[in-house]
């Protein structure tokens, strides 16, 4: 399986809204190589926020619904402000035939966490969640795949339990050096599958 994977230094010289979302991103959450830094992760998405990125705005409002850190606290109504708002424009951005096939694919992961949370007033549909980030993962989207095998397939959400299956995308992440992969794979390779309900991340 061909999986996307982002060179964070040339990333840092095309100054463009998706690529503060991916550097935020990657300091959020230990992507591309890069150790967890959530000051790091703010300065990109907030960057992004400036030029009125969706991909930013949108990860704005997920950090608020979840946290960032210690920077910042849970804060329901900015969250559901941010998100219901940019949640048409990360649409737009899937049917703009001017948007990257890799955009594309980012944009859809964003859509799929919509419904796997519930954000903003979308409401909470596992099945659908599966539906896209099984898309995402076959187009090669890293945290996709970890999904897959972390969460969708190991607990049965949105589709059966296939441990077999669970176990195959982890072990992609987890070949393709996604730290939160490693540290699930160990877990599960060291306990048994009744006793391997650990979420390593809750954000996608």
């Amino acid at each position: 399986m061909k999986v996307i994977k982002f060179n964070l230094k040339e990333l840092e010289k095309q100054d463009t809204g998706f690529s503060y979302y991916i550097l935020g991103r990657s300091y959020d959450l230990e992507e591309n190589g890069v150790q967890q830094d959530f000051a790091k992760a703010l300065y990109y998405y907030q960057k992004g926020c400036v030029i009125d990125n969706p991909f930013c705005i949108y990860s704005l409002g997920i950090s608020y619904k979840l946290g960032l850190g210690d920077l910042l606290e849970n804060n329901e109504e900015k969250a559901n402000e941010l998100l219901n708002n940019v949640y048409p424009r990360i649409i737009n951005l899937i049917n703009n035939k001017n948007t990257s096939n890799i955009e594309k694919i980012h944009a859809e992961f964003v859509i799929g966490a919509y419904y796997y949370f519930g954000l903003g007033n979308i409401k909470k549909d596992y099945n659908k969640a599966f539906e896209i980030i099984k898309k995402c993962a076959d187009n090669g989207h890293l945290a996709a795949i970890y999904d897959l095998g972390a969460n969708f397939y190991f607990y049965g959400k949105g589709t059966t339990v296939n441990y077999n299956l669970a176990d195959y995308y982890l072990t992609i992440a987890k070949e393709n050096e996604l730290k939160r992969a490693i540290d699930l794979y160990q877990l599960r390779s060291e306990k048994p599958h009744k006793e391997k309900h650990l979420v390593i991340s809750k954000k996608h």
